[in-house]
């Protein structure tokens, strides 16, 4: 799978006249917890030429293709990406932290961390996490069971947001080192129980809830929402991102 990635890459590159900076799995396999049948989702970052920078019109910022083969590939361009990351998107601060690193080009994710640590916002990223578990904890339940993989697409948000809130830093984007920062044991033996089943299971799976892990969310999901209320929000302005997309496209 690799080599086809790897193939249809150069062949996006080529066909869609860009510069790849930077490709990485995401999505489930970058967090750790894939199923044997999940897809591969492969997200990029990517440059144009100069001159399509400099223009009074309004272009698209990104790249969508039609899911194939079990790949899925989307992009962002660079300058879409600065822009989420003066918001503090987590996004663009998950892709580069992936295990899974398929393109990069020379010192770009060195270069572009510091950065990203530099306008980390506690607040906008901790309430971004909160949103995600909240939206995944209402699609996940069916009956009295939970669709397997929604009850990670909880889990993972949720753990994010502790990560913030308790240490004020960018969360991890592997879904393994957020545990080391729980410290109840019933909870971690239930999810790694979990997470021992997922391996097996299909995407499709389902499971039936797990009380201790229920009452971990609700109870954690309370307070993270609690503090990040009192998190204040820092605004900055732009100059060090304006001046790497300006060096990156070679202005």
């Amino acid at each position: 799978m690799l080599d086809e990635i790897l193939d249809r890459l150069a062949k996006i590159e080529e066909e869609k006249g860009i510069k790849i900076l930077f490709a990485c799995e995401s999505g489930s396999r970058g967090w750790g917890f894939h199923s044997p049948d999940s897809d591969f989702d492969v997200r990029f970052i990517y440059m144009r030429p100069q001159d399509w920078y400099v223009s009074i019109h309004n272009r698209s910022d990104f790249l969508d293709f039609v899911i194939n083969d079990d790949l899925d590939f989307k992009a962002w361009d660079i300058r879409k990406v600065l822009g989420l990351i003066l918001k503090s998107n987590a996004t663009p601060l998950e892709w580069l932290q992936s295990p899974t690193i398929y393109r990069d080009t020379p010192n770009f994710r060195e270069n572009l961390m510091p950065l990203v640590n530099q306008y980390f916002n506690p607040r906008h990223t901790a309430n971004h996490y909160l949103g995600i578990c909240y939206n995944s904890l209402k699609a996940g339940i069916v009956g009295d069971e939970f669709k397997l993989k929604k009850y990670f697409y909880v889990l993972r948000p949720l753990l994010a947001a502790k990560w913030v809130v308790d240490k004020r830093t960018v969360p991890p984007m592997e879904f393994a080192p957020m545990l080391e920062n729980v410290e109840d044991t019933d909870f971690l033996k239930a999810v790694h129980q979990l997470m021992e089943v997922k391996k097996d299971a299909s995407e499709g799976a389902v499971v039936s809830r797990v009380p201790v892990i229920d009452a971990y969310v609700e109870k954690e999901l309370a307070r993270c929402r609690e503090v990040v209320s009192t998190i204040p929000v820092v605004e900055k302005d732009s100059t060090d991102l304006d001046a790497y997309f300006r060096k990156t496209i070679g202005l």
